[in-house]
């Protein structure tokens, strides 16, 4: 069973347990089915262009509700939440469809992390969708072990959920970079979006990254006829890429405009979205 809200958020300062309630309630999900599967999505904001946001293994398009609520006065959003299927084809062809059920033929796509990878892929899948294309902190295809993948795979079917549960939120936890007084905030935020989660989310996630191994190769040769600009975004002190593997994001898009955020994290973008909003504003804005 659920635990209520107000257990879950009870050592939360209650202004900042009041902001999530009140986007929650003036940013209601909407729905639509795909191939089977029912995704759900934020759609909001007011604005001639459309940013579409890509959350990253954490999954949930209400991650982003920070850099939403900074750009949603400017810029139409769109950030949905991946349901629980097996290939990036699936990912792709949901977030194309949602474009569509929503009248946008174009967007700003941004991708995080695991949504990233599923941006890169979208851009190669679906050109013509891509206005600009933004990769924050995120990598090539090819720098996960297909070994330790199976034997993931192995595990979530051996182990019980409730402790992928507890090594999630301690693995959420451990990527996000947090101001201290925020600590509670998204301690809370986490152990829900954890009680949420189900073995098919594990599963796809695990799926989802194999399937982008196996049939994904990038090449630096593949975007040369696509007329949209990059942008890469990284930070200095990524828990989750090494140096070695950003420079190696570097190569495959020489073309791409870099920013280096300095003791940001893996998640300036949804923790501490001040500069992070400043420097893709400033982007979008050279067009």
């Amino acid at each position: 069973m659920m635990k209520p809200f107000d257990v879950i958020y009870q050592r939360v300062p209650p202004h900042q347990k009041e902001k999530l309630r009140t986007f929650r309630l003036t940013h209601p999900s909407r729905a639509t089915t795909v191939d089977g599967a029912e995704w759900e999505y934020i759609s909001c904001g007011t604005g001639e262009e459309t940013v579409v946001l890509l959350p990253g293994g954490i999954r949930s398009g209400e991650i982003w509700f920070n850099l939403i609520t900074a750009l949603e006065n400017e810029y139409r959003i769109i950030s949905p939440t991946y349901p629980a299927v097996p290939t990036m084809a699936h990912l792709m062809r949901g977030i194309a469809h949602i474009m569509e059920k929503e009248y946008i033929e174009q967007g700003h796509i941004l991708g995080t992390s695991f949504g990233g990878w599923i941006a890169q892929c979208f851009v190669r899948r679906y050109p013509q969708k891509a206005k600009t294309l933004i990769l924050s902190h995120t990598s090539g295809s090819h720098w996960v072990s297909l070994h330790l993948l199976r034997i993931g795979r192995v595990a979530t079917v051996v182990y019980p959920l409730r402790l992928f549960r507890i090594a999630l939120r301690k693995n959420y936890f451990r990527l996000l970079s947090i101001p201290d007084s925020e600590r509670e905030f998204w301690k809370a935020f986490i152990e829900e979006l954890s009680l949420n989660t189900t073995k098919e989310d594990i599963i796809s996630q695990q799926d989802c990254t194999r399937d982008l191994i196996r049939n994904y190769v990038f090449s630096r040769n593949d975007l040369v006829n696509w007329p949209g600009r990059i942008l890469i975004l990284e930070s200095d002190d990524d828990p989750a890429f090494s140096m070695d593997v950003r420079e190696e994001l570097k190569v495959l898009y020489p073309m791409a405009q870099v920013h280096t955020f300095h003791g940001a994290g893996h998640t300036p973008g949804y923790t501490n979205p001040g500069e992070y909003v400043s420097v893709i504003k400033d982007f979008w804005a050279k067009e």
